[in-house]
């Protein structure tokens, strides 16, 4: 008996081991599970309170975008360095904005002042219009009950001082927008390769390509939208000079300006035009509204989807969510930046996903210069696939 025992004993600590072992490996893997879990809900977390900021960043990114293709192009149509393009192209758009407003400021400065003439003028016709039915005067009735003290407690001190805030936080992300726009211009090939640094060795030469694709799809994208801007101005313009409503010009650049924002600036914009044509007529209220609704149109299903010929095609439908999602979730700057958002998104899904793990050919294929991307079998080797084991389509 004496001499079993210590077999016994050794048998049992062995089973010991065992299960302080597994005990101990399972308890790693916990440790680690939970560790992996609020590290992603932190970074979900933080991720959601910062988006807004990321947004703005985003814009800053559009700019350099739009500032770098224009340097690029002056660059290689001139003996100019990039450096001194760049400063010419700076220049230039400064020396546009003042000269702009030295021409228009003496017109526009008399238009505004007959807007705001005009206006209670308008408010006064629109009153005696909405009289002739009832449903007319019952909204009249309900504003007219509104008193002085009313509207003195509406617009108080609170309100006029977050109105100052919010324009002082419009004016530092203006602020923000350019300096991180000019910064990136200057030198987008640093922080391209900070980024590209940040991925593995054998997907480095994917990544480039990638952040070149999506830079291109970028700028042909603002582009565009500053084509169909003008464009919009110009037609406004003359549709109203047509029609004979008053300060023409002043409207039109109004309407070409907002919209840029989606949505929400073709309905702004009608609103002072609505009520210059209210002081010709009632009935040109209808003819304006035709007016914005069929630039509108012709703006949208004619003249921008000429311009992205180039870049990827958007459905209609998914910009239209992006935006309403964006606008719910982040105001004024979600709307603005929705559809550029979208454009990057639709582009990772289509190079990352779709091409390098899915082996498909995409649009971007016919709509990208062969300049900004290579074969289809150099790019899956470049993304990480060994020679001769691309992935293949199936079906």
């Amino acid at each position: 008996m004496a001499t079993e025992e210590p077999r016994m004993d050794r048998h049992d600590e062995g089973i010991d081991k065992t299960d302080r072992s597994k005990f101990s490996s399972y308890t790693g893997r916990v440790i680690t599970a939970i560790t992996i879990a609020v590290v992603i809900v932190a970074s979900l977390v933080i991720f959601w309170r910062l988006l807004s900021v990321l947004l703005v960043i985003f814009a800053g990114v559009l700019l350099a975008v739009f500032l770098r293709g224009l340097t690029n192009f002056l660059s290689e149509k001139t003996p100019l360095s990039h450096g001194w393009s760049l400063f010419a192209v700076i220049f230039g758009l400064l020396a546009l904005s003042a000269g702009t407003l030295w021409l228009l400021a003496p017109p526009v400065s008399s238009q505004v002042g007959q807007i705001t003439q005009k206006v209670p003028e308008a408010l006064d016709q629109l009153e005696s219009w909405a009289k002739g039915s009832s449903f007319g005067r019952s909204i009249v009735a309900e504003v007219s009950s509104l008193d002085q003290g009313s509207l003195s407690e509406t617009i108080g001190w609170k309100r006029i001082s977050g109105a100052f805030s919010s324009a002082i936080g419009v004016a530092a992300n203006v602020f923000f927008i350019l300096a991180v726009g000019i910064y990136l211009a200057v030198d987008p090939a640093l922080y391209k390769r900070g980024i590209v640094r940040m991925v593995p060795k054998h997907w480095r030469e994917r990544a480039e390509e990638v952040l070149d694709v999506i830079s291109h799809q970028l700028g042909w994208w603002l582009v565009g939208r500053l084509l169909s801007m003008l464009a919009v101005a110009v037609l406004t313009t003359i549709g109203l000079w047509l029609l004979g409503v008053p300060l023409p010009l002043v409207l039109g650049l109004l309407s070409g300006l907002l919209s840029f924002v989606p949505i929400i600036g073709p309905i702004v914009s009608f609103v002072p035009a609505g009520l210059m044509a209210l002081l010709v007529s009632p009935v040109f209220v209808l003819y304006t509204a035709a007016l914005y609704v069929g630039v509108q149109i012709l703006e949208g299903y004619f003249i921008t989807p000429i311009i992205q010929q180039r870049t990827v095609s958007l459905p209609p439908a998914l910009i239209l969510i992006a935006q309403l999602i964006a606008g719910v979730l982040f105001g004024l700057i979600g709307v603005l930046v929705a559809t550029p958002v979208t454009v990057l998104v639709v582009a990772l899904i289509n190079l990352v996903y779709i091409e390098d793990i899915l082996g498909d050919e995409t649009s971007l294929s016919e709509k990208v210069p062969s300049e900004v991307r290579r074969d289809t079998s150099e790019r899956t080797r470049s993304a990480g696939f060994p020679k001769g084991s691309e992935p293949q389509t199936t079906g």
